[in-house]
């Protein structure tokens, strides 16, 4: 079967050949799988693994270029402001632990509540922005699903941009203050995913971490005063430009509580289902007819741990939870961390082949 014929199967509840594959890891541990399989190249990958999915965001703006960004190992476009010290394009500073492998806050440019008068927010419309994904779109759109990405939505964007403690304190204490950076966020995520849609993508990739391991980072009220109606006007806003797209929507950890009401605004596809956070079994039998799952193969617990006849057991158990009727897309739930065996990772996507 064909890469775009199996997600559309399996998007419109009809069980495919095999679950589609989706795949996300870290630099360090592409490059080892690109030399352990003698690979040149990320898109070499990707064929080798059989994945049908190609995935594409917004890119830096011109200005930002001319400032000297470059695209970061930990994947994100920074300019270096003083040695060890890197800068986004939305003026947040951070910082790389000894070993370089992740970043960490050490600057917030809406730290105090009067310094979002003067913000001024990058510009989405800059078409620099988005010619790596035209070209994507031109390269691979006949063959595969195409997702735009559009993830650090609302919720995790803001309180990078705020720092956390002050933007959780002004949801209780000064909510106008938030309506209004959150407005200005609505306004920059509607013009980047319209553009998305006019490009042609197949998916736009929305996302915030509202989940924690066993409870949610914020009372689900809160959620749905402050986020579920901007969700509802930014979908709405870039599906009247074409009603078949999809939506994809990623948190990790455990919200139950607010899956109803992400169908309820337009999401179709829920990422990563964390299986250490919600139970599978339930979470397909409540959702499974209105939600593709994408994910479930888990990077905290089973990739990394697991004998190899271990993890062929799980995924061919979670495979047989989450793919009948369709509805099902099989992934990581997270970027492969750099302490996965190789051979892991690559037994489930094989795994995954020859079940059904």
């Amino acid at each position: 079967m064909e890469h775009r014929d199996r997600v559309l199967k399996t998007l419109n509840h009809i069980e495919p050949d095999r679950p589609p594959f989706d795949f996300e890891a870290r630099s360090e541990v592409v490059n080892k799988l690109l030399d352990f399989l003698r690979l040149s190249e990320e898109e070499d990958l990707l064929l080798y693994l059989d994945i049908d999915f190609r995935r594409e965001g917004m890119g830096p703006g011109g200005a930002f270029l001319e400032r000297g960004a470059f695209f970061h190992p930990r994947r994100k476009w920074v300019i270096e402001v003083s040695p060890g010290i890197f800068e986004d394009e939305f003026g947040i500073r951070y910082r790389t632990d000894e070993e370089g492998r992740y970043f960490g806050f050490v600057y917030h440019p809406l730290e105090k509540d009067e310094d979002l008068e003067h913000y001024q927010f990058p510009d989405p419309g800059d078409p620099a922005r988005y010619e790596s994904l035209q070209k994507t779109i031109v390269s691979y759109k006949n063959k595969f699903f195409i997702q735009g990405e559009a993830t650090l939505t609302f919720f995790e964007q803001a309180w990078q941009m705020s720092g956390y403690e002050h933007f959780i304190y002004n949801l209780y204490q000064n909510p106008a203050w938030v309506e209004k950076l959150l407005d200005k966020l609505l306004e920059f995520r509607l013009v980047q995913c319209r553009r998305y849609v006019e490009l042609g993508v197949d998916i736009v990739w929305l996302g915030d971490d509202f989940g924690m391991q066993d409870r949610m980072m914020i009372n689900p009220e809160l959620w749905r005063k402050f986020f579920k109606p901007r969700m509802k006007l930014l979908i709405d806003g870039y599906k009247n430009l074409n009603p078949r797209v999809f939506t994809q929507y990623h948190s990790d950890g455990y919200i139950e509580p607010i899956i109803g009401d992400l169908i309820e605004v337009g999401i179709d596809i829920l990422n990563p289902v964390q299986p250490e956070s919600m139970d599978l079994k339930r979470i397909k039998k409540l959702y499974g007819d209105k939600l593709t799952l994408h994910g479930t193969i888990s990077v905290q617990s089973l990739l990394p741990f697991s004998s190899l006849e271990e993890l062929k057991s799980r995924v061919k158990e979670i495979i047989e939870i989450c793919s009948p009727g369709g509805g099902y897309i099989m992934a990581p739930t997270h970027a492969i961390q750099a302490d996965t065996p190789l051979e892991n990772i690559l037994a489930v996507y094989e795994t995954g082949k020859i079940l059904l």
